[in-house]
């Protein structure tokens, strides 16, 4: 087994080329799409029709009593045109019960501005009615109720969903794809009769297929926990405390990628085949388990169902309740469970098919 896991290692060090720009795209990825985590700023262009100028200015005052927003007060006319041109993707318009958004384009922050101005809009009708009930404890109650807006706000800027989404949905994107690939010699020994020859061998079949596949597992572990950490050094982007969480996941979805792929080597009876099958099958699972948006923008019931037989859905809502809520281990066991019953129908399943074809 050893000498088989070692022997890809070496093949490995031979040509690096394919795991080096996976690594590379993710980082680049991440970074072009989400930035840095240090000090980000959600600016959100501001008006109203019914509030006076100095209502409004008061108004933007409380909204930007925050360090990760930033209101601006603008005029009906410029934020449609700014729409129009797609220079901004929302705004926010004010009025004096109520506030609602005009939106050009979805966008990732907009839940994140929601929570934060409905947190706001409460506090101020709340202190509005209490002084009209208590005239004389208005004071009093407004900095009650301002220091509970600010703990309640300052809960919901530090998770930073929007970043935890786009880490975990590009990283294992771009490491199911690193793991696919990699199995490519695989097909590629089948293919020249290598795979044959090594099957004759006094090595146990057992020992053959273990050491290969225990390769693969730990190069999508490895590209994975080195993305982290450049992520964590140089992007800023924070993890939370949950490493055994984090770890667990990890793990549980290279297993199934791993297994997904001999699979998928099965079923192919060409290297130029699998070559073709792999970008699709990747992008594919990376589109419908929530990689590139967040499924709650989609609303066909028929593509929420397919996300759930992808391997990608269930590694990234582990990995942000993880990494947002410092979730332990037992609190995502139902993703993990599901991660490592695909894992086993589809190593199960390929194995199977390879014995039978070979």
């Amino acid at each position: 087994m050893w000498s088989v896991f070692n022997l890809q290692w070496l093949r490995l060090k031979r040509e690096p080329i394919l795991v080096l720009s996976f690594i590379t795209m993710t980082i680049l990825f991440v970074f072009f799409i989400g930035g840095t985590q240090g000090e980000q700023t959600i600016t959100v262009q501001t008006f109203s029709d019914q509030l006076t100028e100095s209502e409004l200015d008061e108004w933007i005052d409380d909204l930007n009593d925050g360090n990760h927003f930033e209101f601006e007060a603008s005029d009906r006319a410029t934020i449609e045109n700014q729409l129009q041109m797609s220079q901004i993707t929302y705004a926010l318009e004010l009025n004096h019960d109520h506030y609602q958004y005009l939106v050009g384009q979805d966008s990732f922050f907009i839940n994140a501005v929601n929570q934060h101005v409905e947190q706001v809009y409460r506090t101020k009708l709340r202190i509005r009615e209490m002084a009209q009930q208590f005239p004389d404890r208005s004071i009093e109650l407004k900095n009650y109720l301002t220091i509970e807006s600010e703990s309640l706000a300052n809960s919901v800027s530090n998770s930073n969903e929007e970043g935890a989404h786009i880490v975990s949905g590009m990283t294992l994107y771009f490491a199911l794809y690193t793991v696919l690939f990699g199995m490519m010699n695989i097909a590629v020994e089948k293919r020249t009769g290598t795979w044959d020859r090594l099957i004759i061998t006094p090595l146990k079949k057992s020992s053959i297929y273990v050491g290969q596949l225990l390769h693969y597992f730990s190069l999508g572990v490895l590209q994975i926990g080195i993305c982290f950490v450049i992520f964590d050094q140089l992007l800023n982007y924070h993890f939370g405390d949950q490493y055994l969480s984090i770890l667990v996941t990890v793990m549980a979805f290279i297993f199934a990628s791993v297994a997904l792929g001999m699979l998928i080597i099965a079923l192919i009876n060409s290297p130029q085949q699998l070559q073709a099958v792999i970008p699709i099958v990747s992008t594919a699972f990376a589109m419908l388990g929530g990689a590139f948006w967040p499924l709650e923008l989609v609303t066909n019931n028929f593509l929420i169902a397919l996300a759930k037989i992808t391997p990608i859905y269930y590694g990234i809502k582990a990995l942000k309740d993880a990494m947002l809520y410092n979730a332990r281990v037992i609190d995502i066991l139902q993703p993990i469970s599901m991660l490592l019953l695909m894992g086993v129908l589809f190593m199960g399943i390929g194995l199977n098919l390879m014995e039978r074809t070979k």
